[in-house]
């Protein structure tokens, strides 16, 4: 079988697809229809929540990325991608260092960041509650700051119980 298909199509394809996930040579009409695996969609989830939360926490502060990169110890260039890039997934000892600095439980951040096995639904939903509810401006706005504080609650808060297996 030889697919005739030109290499301009192929460009063309590709860069109507975006970011999705295509086969080299595969028609659209052939697509697979198989759901996203879950886990795969909460990290990107939680790690949008935890790029706003780390802008968010850096604006409250009136801190621009290199004085909170200083402060944790790491390059200007993972808080920017921490904060804009929900793809990108942080070093371990970047989200270390920013927990650090927020006075936040290490492995708490390190769930958010999606480096480690969610091991709660609660902080899960609460990450996207909080992801929804915040969008990206000069100042933080009345609800914005409302978000972010009682996110922040929880992320400082006790362990959570292990309730993900009930829902």
């Amino acid at each position: 079988m030889k697919i005739n298909y030109s290499k301009e199509w192929f460009t063309k394809s590709a860069h109507i697809e975006g970011d999705s996930e295509i086969g080299a040579g595969i028609p659209p009409t052939h697509r697979s229809t198989a759901p996203l695996k879950k886990e795969r969609i909460k990290h990107l989830d939680s790690r949008i929540a935890f790029g706003q939360f780390v802008e968010l926490w850096r604006r409250n502060k009136g801190w621009n990325a290199e004085q909170l990169a200083e402060a944790a110890d790491i390059d200007p260039e993972d808080i920017l991608e921490i904060e804009h890039d929900a793809h990108s997934e942080p070093e371990p000892y970047a989200v270390y260092g920013l927990a650090k600095v927020f006075g936040i439980e290490a492995s708490k951040l390190m769930e958010l960041a999606g480096l480690t096995e969610s091991r709660t639904c609660e902080l899960h939903e609460n990450a996207i509650r909080f992801a929804a509810r915040s969008e990206s401006i000069e100042a933080l706005t009345h609800q914005e700051r409302e978000a972010f504080e009682a996110f922040a609650t929880t992320l400082s808060e006790e362990p959570y119980q292990d309730d993900c297996q009930a829902k």
